[in-house]
């Protein structure tokens, strides 16, 4: 290098003909100064270290584990999983597989697996190509003959499965199915490829009307039954109620209490629609009982309130906070929920509408989505956000419209501002009080989907996730086939902050997938006919899983985590 300077760099280079006689003199080694290594992460001091992987999403946590032993001894600290669970599930509202009380209990291995599980869960149902990562597939009974598993229309089945519920508090690892006149309770683990009995009870001489499972985990009350049977001719009917629990040791059902709703009657009633805690809810008008005492019946709605010949049944029944929200095919109503005494009898009437909303089109299916709030916000806002779809069939046109119940904060019912509230526009809600009402209806919908008349069987998770059913044609191997395939959705809400001279408000959104989840290719005359071999299925969006029961008694379970 210092030859090169005596000569000149600068007359070498512009003059290419003394670019050959360069002296090619060997440099010393002595003279060149060597680049010293940057500082990497192995150079960082454990706290910093785990900071930083603290930023980092989950998949290259485990992939930053596979470099070297202290990277490895790192990422299993307890520390480590119990930041990732807060920064990657519980801050983006993803669904955690344990109960929230239970996690400081947890050991290290333990959070790593559930952050794991909700974090691939949510990755592959948001993915383009949802795809199941497992499958279990049982029979509820075994089939009477060979034949009667491979029909295509399959009306000669005995046993077909008419309802599945997973129990919440069990991480779907418990599936209850229900044929005529028997209710299963079943294991599925997530390791192998078997389901186990757990208990059966069977109700001879009647027929099973609805079931629902328990909304609180922690009741001793697993699920409410309702059955009916023939008692006199022309077909007179009893209908009867049971609160059951799951005696996993004995392997059967437990009656809790059992009460008689009504005697000689020609009609069967509608079926039981929710079971929150020791509250249910049954039948239309929708009335409530607590079946823990031993008090009457209360009415919470008078059927068709609008007394108009528009088909009005109830459609979907949900408690939030201290209001009961009724959606029926017509309209949706928001009802006070009264107080009971000691002895079960309602000290408080609901006399007054909180809500009234009237739908323009009669609706054939309903879901309701219940968003989970925080503490704190639990305390600022008198309301959950709420989200309810609505299958809707009018002039042709089939849709699933989108209806948004928005929470009103608590300090507006403080203020009583009259003359704000004379200027909402909301035509709906003009009439009440602010304090009435702890949330905003919207006049219309303020999302609708098209659909194919195929569209059937809502199926909604608790976290917001879920699918309904449509007959679509598939090609493979040059040649089409329909299919009955599941497409899903998800059904989020976020706080807006309060920016310049708008006030914190909720927005609830509903985020379409255009692959199907899952597809079940089906016969011609299934199509024509509109009489699928798939009859019920649901959700767990908690873990992942999906349960699909059939008219042969079979049962499918599909995990997605």
């Amino acid at each position: 290098m210092s030859d090169i300077c005596q000569f000149g760099l600068a007359e070498y280079f512009t003059d290419p003909l003394k670019v050959d006689s360069i002296p090619t003199k060997p440099i010393s080694t002595s003279s060149i100064i060597l680049p010293r290594p940057s500082p990497g992460l192995t150079s960082l001091p454990d706290d910093v270290l785990l900071l930083v992987i603290s930023l980092i999403g989950v998949e290259d946590i485990l992939t930053l584990r596979m470099t070297s032993k202290r990277f490895s001894s790192v990422t299993k600290q307890r520390w480590v999983w119990s930041d990732v669970l807060k920064h990657h599930v519980i801050d983006k509202r993803l669904p955690v597989p344990a109960f929230i009380a239970d996690l400081k209990s947890l050991s290290a291995k333990e959070l790593e697996v559930r952050v794991i599980h909700a974090s691939r869960f949510h990755r592959n149902w948001s993915s383009l190509q949802p795809r199941s990562r497992r499958n279990v597939d049982f029979y509820a009974r075994e089939p009477i003959n060979e034949e009667a598993s491979s029909l295509t229309l399959l009306d000669v089945h005995p046993h077909p499965i008419s309802q599945v519920h997973f129990p919440p508090g069990y991480n779907g690892e418990l599936l209850i199915t229900v044929e005529e006149s028997r209710v299963a309770c079943w294991e599925i683990p997530f390791e192998g490829s078997e389901a186990f009995l757990v208990a059966e009870r069977y109700l001879n001489g009647s027929v099973i009307d609805g079931l629902v499972v328990n909304d609180d985990p922690d009741n001793e009350a697993m699920l409410i039954v309702m059955f009916s049977r023939i008692v006199g001719m022309p077909p007179l009917f009893e209908i009867k109620a049971e609160v059951w629990s799951l005696d996993k040791f004995r392997g059967s059902f437990t009656t809790l209490r059992s009460e008689i709703l009504a005697r000689n009657v020609q009609r069967r009633m509608s079926p039981v629609a929710r079971l929150c805690g020791d509250l249910a809810l049954l039948g239309d008008p929708v009335v409530l009982w607590n079946w823990k005492r031993k008090g009457p019946f209360f009415t919470m709605s008078s059927g068709n309130i609008h007394h108009s010949p528009t088909p009005d049944s109830v459609l979907a029944v949900q408690l939030v906070r201290n209001h009961l929200l009724v959606v029926r095919q017509s309209h949706i109503q928001l009802l006070p929920t009264p107080l009971f005494d000691q002895s079960g009898r309602a000290v408080q009437g609901a006399s007054t509408f909180g809500a009234f909303l009237h739908v323009q089109d009669p609706a054939r299916e309903a879901v309701v989505i219940v968003h989970e709030m925080t503490e704190e916000e639990r305390e600022a806002w008198q309301f959950n956000p709420v989200t309810i779809l609505m299958r809707v069939t009018a002039n042709d046109s089939h849709t699933i419209r989108k209806y948004d119940l928005l929470p009103r904060p608590v300090a507006s019912a403080e203020l009583g501002a009259e003359n704000e509230f004379c200027n909402e526009q909301d035509a709906t809600t003009r009439h009440l009080r602010p304090t009435d009402s702890p949330c905003t209806l919207p006049a219309r919908p303020t999302q609708t989907i098209e659909v194919p008349p195929s569209c059937s069987n809502l199926v909604v998770g608790r976290n917001g996730k879920g699918f309904w059913m449509a007959t679509q044609n598939m090609t493979c191997e040059h040649k089409t086939f329909p299919v009955r395939s599941f497409v899903g959705f998800e059904a989020t809400s976020h706080l807006i902050p309060a920016q310049d001279s708008q006030p914190s408000q909720w927005q609830n959104e509903l985020v379409l997938h255009k692959n199907g989840l899952y597809k079940s290719r089906v016969g011609s005359g299934e199509v024509h006919e509109r009489k699928y071999r798939i009859l019920t299925s649901c959700l767990e969006d908690t873990v992942g899983r999906i349960a699909i029961g059939g008219r042969d008694g079979k049962v499918h379970i599909m995990d997605f985590a």
